[in-house]
């Protein structure tokens, strides 16, 4: 793995083995979620190759308009973690800590952030 992508990884509070997503993502959605609702799972499939990129131009505005647009606002991104499919291994890491490295990476603000992906 690239060093991009362990510092990705390294967000994360939870993995479990890829064969055994739909169980894992289940028990994320009830730990981390209320009684009610549970939590929402967004996927990902991390390519081989220039995830930097990858996470930039593809993944990042999709997420924000995600976020906002479900109402789980940045930065705080609530009820929402990602489960993050790299190799044979799926990692789980909360949304607000994705977007907080991706702003990082890219440069952007919260509020920039917003404004260029949210939902028009």
């Amino acid at each position: 793995m690239d060093t991009t992508t362990d510092e990705l990884l390294r967000l994360a509070f939870d993995h479990a083995p890829a064969v055994e997503a739909n169980q894992a993502i289940s028990r994320i959605r009830n730990q981390q979620g209320d009684e009610l609702s549970g939590a929402t799972s967004y996927e990902l499939v991390l390519p081989s190759e220039n995830v930097r990129a990858w996470l930039l131009d593809y993944t990042l505005p999709r997420l924000v308009d995600y976020l906002e647009s479900s109402g789980a606002k940045l930065p705080h991104c609530g009820g929402v973690f990602l489960s993050v499919f790299a190799g044979d291994t799926l990692h789980f890491i909360h949304a607000r800590d994705v977007v907080e490295l991706l702003s990082r990476w890219s440069g952007l603000s919260m509020a920039e952030l917003k404004q260029r992906y949210g939902p028009r």
